[in-house]
């Protein structure tokens, strides 16, 4: 409204709407007889003759006099047909058609003037009010929003696209200004600009006030998540998985540092307990990251990251990014069922591929597990966590194609959509059992293109001409999902949800780690022991 209606044009307009009025008014009171008399008159006079004077029209008295159920004869002034009545008349005509004259110059060249400079204001004002939403520059709105947590998403981040789907206004997500991807987020989320969903560090300083302090404007707006103790969290989680990249274990954040994080943490803590109404009560800090990267504490050690943030509180609750995703895969590779003639071809045809050493040759294992990728650094970490839990892992160069259709196959490539493509080949062509594939995916985006893979394979009629593909490799009848996916995104996102409504329910912050710990040790003792192996060849 401040924009659209600066205080200059407010002046202007309400001076020049109360000019018109009182020059409607004195136009008037110069035809009556006795002005005191007819005050309804003088006023409906004023009103109904404010929009005419525009484009120079006037309503006539006698008319408005009528509509009241006046005689205009009575009302008016009378005159005869004496030199002295007649030039009193044509005075008092000469003062209406001036006063008609300045009411109109005045309400067409300066109100109207004025209304069109606001109006053209208001739109820039809207268009500058989308924009600012659109840059992730405006404040949210506290209005039909009972609870909010925020997100630090770096420059991308997966599973905070698929929390803007599910929660929507809930989750307040904070992207880096260098961001590719947040532009076209606020736009689709917030309908074409219509609300703030999201905002923005242009200067990519997490630790920067003049980016934080504006988010702050409206003291009395929703920032909490109410435990049921009847608590104010004010609760921030921070995304430092690398997008793309859920398998890439032990690499370094590329994205949002645990650094970056702590300062932001820092300053909302700040700025939530001096800009706003009414304080909260505590600050729950949760960050997502792969744990196991490496951080130099200065001297010739490293430390695990999730060892170095237990250390120095940079953050309350700290979720593994790896072990929930391993978990899964290693789920799967529990349920899926083998075939055994192809089982029984595997250990019998299969040649050495890239990692034939990591899983131990030909020592016996429960099942063949085909890891469909071409990243040698994905291979080694599913390689060897799934070897020491009883898995034999081999490549697609470790086994002839003829006999890989029915061996369960792990599918996982650089990028979601590099996975899609090449499952959508796997069962296009019939070169894969889909009973017996688990696709990997990092983006929740791609889950529509699966739905199309599966109705394409359902419907998929072989050619006459498909000589190269045996009989037996027709495509079964299957019920159900025909594929097990799973989604890094997905899995973080429930993960994160959980800890929300265990901190809800009014857990601690040292109770959820511990439970945490406890749900997911198994895969840590995994990977502690591939850790103390890896020191010992290292030394070796």
């Amino acid at each position: 409204f401040r924009d659209a209606f600066p205080y200059r044009s407010r002046v202007v307009i309400g001076s020049s709407f109360t000019a018109v009025m009182i020059l409607g008014m004195m136009e008037c009171a110069i035809q009556i007889n006795d002005p005191h008399l007819y005050l309804p008159l003088l006023v409906k006079y004023t009103v109904w003759n404010f929009f005419p004077s525009m484009i120079w029209d006037t309503i006539p008295a006698d008319t408005l006099a009528w509509s009241l159920g006046l005689d205009p004869s009575e009302v008016f002034r009378q005159f005869g047909q004496g030199a002295t009545e007649m030039a009193a008349k044509a005075k008092m005509e000469m003062g209406v058609q001036g006063l008609k004259v300045a009411r109109s110059i005045l309400a067409s060249f300066m109100t109207l003037a004025q209304i069109i400079r606001v109006l053209q204001t208001a739109l820039k004002a809207s268009a500058w009010h989308k924009e600012a939403i659109i840059d992730g520059r405006e404040p949210p709105v506290g209005h039909g929003i009972h609870e909010r947590f925020i997100r630090m998403g770096g420059t991308a981040s997966d599973v905070t696209e698929l929390s803007m789907a599910r929660y929507k206004r809930n989750i307040l997500p904070v992207f880096d200004g260098s961001s590719s991807r947040r532009r076209a987020l606020a736009e689709e989320f917030s309908e074409g600009g219509k609300f703030p969903v999201m905002w923005t560090v242009q200067s990519g300083n997490y630790a920067s006030l003049t980016d934080w302090e504006p988010m702050f404007r409206d003291p009395t707006a929703q920032w909490y998540l109410t435990t049921r103790n009847g608590e104010k969290i004010l609760y921030i989680e921070a995304d430092a998985t690398n997008v793309e990249e859920a398998l890439a274990l032990g690499k370094e954040a590329t994205d949002l540092s645990v650094a970056q994080a702590s300062r932001g943490f820092r300053v909302l803590e700040m700025l939530a307990n001096t800009k706003l109404a009414s304080p909260p009560d505590a600050i729950v800090r949760v960050f997502l990251a792969d744990t196991r990267q490496k951080i130099s504490p200065g001297g010739n050690k490293s430390l695990d990251l999730g060892e170095y943030v237990e250390q120095t509180k940079e953050a309350d609750i700290t979720i593994d990014a790896t072990a929930p995703l391993l978990q899964e895969v290693i789920d799967w590779c529990e349920a899926v069922k083998p075939d055994p003639e192809a089982e029984e071809a595997s250990w019998t045809k299969w040649r050495p591929g890239w990692f034939a050493d990591i899983t131990g040759g030909e020592k016996e294992f429960k099942k063949t597990i085909l890891f469909d990728t071409t990243n040698k650094d994905y291979y080694n970490v599913i390689a060897t966590t799934l070897g020491k839990v009883g898995y034999r892992i081999i490549d697609r160069g470790s086994v002839d194609p003829q006999l890989s259709f029915h061996l369960p196959r792990l599918i996982y490539r650089e990028t979601s959509a590099d996975t899609i493509s090449l499952f959508h080949t796997l069962m296009t062509r019939r070169l894969a059992d889909p009973s017996r594939c688990c696709i990997m995916i990092d983006s929740s985006r791609v889950v529509q293109e699966l739905d199309y893979i599966d109705s394409q394979f359902r419907k998929f009629q072989p050619l006459e001409d498909d000589s190269d593909t045996p009989p037996s490799q027709s495509p079964p009848k299957v019920e159900g999902q025909l594929f097990k996916t799973i989604c890094s995104a997905v899995i973080y996102d429930d993960l994160l949800r959980q800890v929300r409504i265990w901190t809800r329910m009014g857990y601690k912050p040292y109770e959820i780690q511990r439970e945490l710990n406890l749900r997911f040790a198994p895969i840590f003792a995994i990977q502690d022991e591939l850790n103390t192996q890896e020191i010992t060849d290292e030394a070796d």
